[in-house]
């Protein structure tokens, strides 16, 4: 199968090209980010993308492209809503008016966090602008097409250039730097590979709707920090627990966006990982 795949560069983007089977062709495409095995995309310009997409006129658009810094999407909203909700819409477009399956990949954001353990059809009520123009992008998702699936992750990490939550931990460790984590906030950390091989499952399968592809854990930051820092063999005396009431933050966080992975284990006969088995193929795949 032919894949084009927005954020090729990101995180996601690139596990996706490390995971792949090899008979599969996959277009890898950035904006700002370029690297070498990438091409050229801006997804908020209709035009590039049209023509980018139709040169390569894939079986499956695989969009993980998106503005994800929460904080400063609280001060650009536009931007925010320009990359996460109507570039979504456009791709949609594109994807129905060319027989295309379209994968779109959101956030346990959506969620309030006043329950936890979120299940697919749960009720959603983003809080602040990443949240809500992610969340928008969902609903642009089907209005547009009807052949999508919609893969919802959490705390999104593995090892890439640009630092995430569990390479920041690990470095600071590293260099026995004490880091302050919350105690009271609970998501599902998910595993880039791990995410990256249940995307490929969903389009190749005939599913469509929402699947929560998060890690199988429902744990608070700070457990999470201790468990990296047990794979990595580093000082978790270093780690100190606070509470979020601490350590300010300018967009809102669910206390509880915790996901529920049963649908896609049980549709698809796939495994979500817990952390404690994604922390050791991390650790495994360093040596």
């Amino acid at each position: 199968m032919k894949f084009f795949i927005t954020g090729g560069s990101g995180l996601l983007g690139e596990r996706l090209a490390t995971v792949a089977d090899p008979d599969d062709e996959l277009i890898l495409s950035h904006n700002s980010n370029k690297t070498p095995d990438t091409v050229k995309c801006d997804i908020t310009n209709h035009d590039e993308t049209y023509e980018a997409i139709m040169k390569y006129d894939p079986d499956v658009i695989i969009h993980a492209a998106a503005m994800t810094n929460v904080d400063l999407c609280e001060d650009e909203i536009d931007q925010a809503y320009k990359i996460n909700a109507d570039a979504t819409g456009n791709l949609a477009k594109i994807a129905d008016e060319n027989n295309m399956k379209i994968i779109y990949v959101s956030t346990d954001f959506v969620f309030d966090g006043k329950k936890g353990n979120y299940k697919e059809d749960d009720a959603t009520n983003p809080l602040g602008i990443y949240a809500k123009s992610k969340y928008d992008g969902e609903v642009q998702l089907k209005q547009n097409t009807d052949n999508y699936a919609i893969g919802r992750v959490s705390v999104l990490y593995g090892w890439h250039q640009r630092s995430n939550f569990t390479t920041w931990v690990i470095d600071e460790l590293r260099k026995g730097n004490s880091i302050n984590i919350v105690t009271d906030q609970i998501n599902s950390p998910t595993y880039a590979d791990n995410a990256a091989e249940a995307l490929f499952k969903l389009a190749k399968s005939d599913k469509t709707g929402v699947y929560h592809t998060a890690g199988n854990d429902l744990i608070s930051r700070y457990d999470f920090t201790l468990k990296i820092a047990e794979a990595f063999n580093l000082d978790s005396d270093l780690i100190n627990p606070i509470t979020s009431d601490k350590f300010v933050q300018k967009a809102p966080r669910p206390r509880d966006s915790s996901l529920n992975v049963k649908k896609i284990e049980d549709e698809l006969d796939f495994r979500m990982e817990t952390c404690c088995e994604s922390l050791k193929r991390m650790a495994d795949d360093e040596l």
